[in-house]
């Protein structure tokens, strides 16, 4: 009988998994399915860049999906979730083994203490179509908000992108709320074009990102974009969206004028998808709760991985390729083929590139006592080319 897998999402966590299973799953008893909302690869990396930089190729940030799969024969269908339905029947055997509650014990539990393998489901998509599968992996992303939001189709998202530019063009001063990653790449990729407009960025925190990082990495930061002009607002926030027709009031009660605001703050979890399955599967966040196989807590052929899981670590996007793509890739195929899932994802170190502009920026590598990079590190390993050459090797796309 031929099985049934589908990776639901096609961003860079869906591609990893894709280019990790055509080379181990068979194609004469597997079917391999992508859903994505989108009928092109979006390069968030290389967003920022594309939305402010009038003279950015289009060609950097979105790339077809046409050699994903390689020879192997996957199929792609373009559509969002909006819901899924397990067909198995041993969801309520899991509750009457009372562990309704301890996700951290079911962890730890040896395959055989584990649920029986499940018989899949059906995944519901804003089509109206729906997906049978076998096995799924959920790889959703986070849910943006703001500039890098795009729409799904690509007349939306070419038309996304002139509405930036022009909102970023003809600005003289500009606010950005949020100083995690986007809002500082926000503000170096401003300042390399439009080196004259006004720049200010409110962090609603003591230092710029969080305190997963040290405080050497976040001051390094601060300094390299007041170098260049960017104004940093620390422990001061504003809510929602407001209109930038009359100043601005602040949490603690400050006045800003702009005519430009840009919303950069943390993302949630996209996984709205997930509210009507049971047992439910979410925190109060919406992260999803999984065991250290990456398979998804009570559903046994359900795996997760990337942004919108529940684990103990910041979510970067290192992180996919440094350990959460291999260990699920591995133990989907073991799965499949009924054997005992031996791959465990432990965590991995953290690394964080963010750049200021095409030349410059900021790096911090967890090994030891941590070690941060200028300028010249962060140029080569992003800055420069947003690692638009990483992506076309990794979607099997000609230089």
């Amino acid at each position: 009988m031929v099985k049934t897998i589908v990776v639901l999402g096609g961003g860079a966590a869906g591609v990893k998994v894709i280019r990790g299973l055509v080379a181990k799953l068979d194609p004469t008893i597997h079917r391999l399915i992508l859903i994505t909302s989108r009928p092109e690869y979006v390069n968030l990396i290389g967003a920022i860049r594309l939305l402010v930089d009038p003279t950015t190729p289009h060609s950097n940030v979105f790339f077809p999906y046409t050699r994903l799969f390689g020879d192997f024969p996957g199929h792609i269908v373009q559509g969002t979730a909006t819901s899924i339905e397990e067909t198995k029947s041993e969801v309520g055997k899991i509750a009457s083994r009372g562990w309704s509650d301890s996700f951290e014990a079911l962890r730890e539990l040896g395959e055989e203490e584990r649920p029986m393998a499940g018989c899949g489901g059906i995944i519901a998509l804003s089509t109206g179509a729906k997906v049978e599968y076998d096995v799924i992996i959920l790889v959703t992303g986070s849910a943006w908000e703001g500039m890098i939001a795009f729409p799904n189709d690509p007349q939306g998202y070419i038309k996304h992108v002139d509405t930036w530019r022009k909102r970023i063009r003809d600005a003289q001063d500009i606010l950005i709320v949020g100083g995690g990653p986007v809002g500082i790449e926000t503000a170096g990729e401003i300042k390399d074009v439009y080196p004259s407009k006004g720049v200010t960025i409110l962090q609603g925190d003591r230092l710029l990102l969080n305190d997963v990082y040290p405080d050497k990495f976040r001051r390094d930061i601060q300094r390299r974009l007041e170098r260049r002009g960017v104004e940093i607002i620390l422990n001061d926030a504003v809510s929602g969206n407001p209109s930038t027709e009359k100043p601005i009031k602040t949490r603690e009660g400050k006045e800003l004028t702009c005519d430009l605001l840009i919303t950069a703050r943390g993302s949630g979890a996209n996984t709205q998808y997930l509210k009507f399955l049971k047992p439910n599967v979410l925190t109060d966040r919406g992260y999803i709760k999984i065991m250290s196989t990456l398979e998804i807590l009570y559903h046994p052929g359900m795996f997760a991985l990337g942004d919108i899981v529940d684990w103990p670590e910041v979510k970067q996007l290192a992180k996919i390729s440094m350990g959460h793509a291999d260990v699920v890739v591995n133990n989907v195929v073991q799965y499949l083929n009924g054997e005992k899932m031996t791959h465990s994802y432990q965590g991995s170190r953290d690394f964080m590139a963010i750049s200021n502009g095409r030349n410059g920026g900021s790096s911090f590598v967890g090994l030891w006592w941590g070690f941060v990079f200028g300028n010249r590190f962060t140029r080569w390993i992003k800055s420069r080319t947003l690692l638009v050459e990483q992506v076309r090797e990794t979607l099997g796309l000609p230089e």
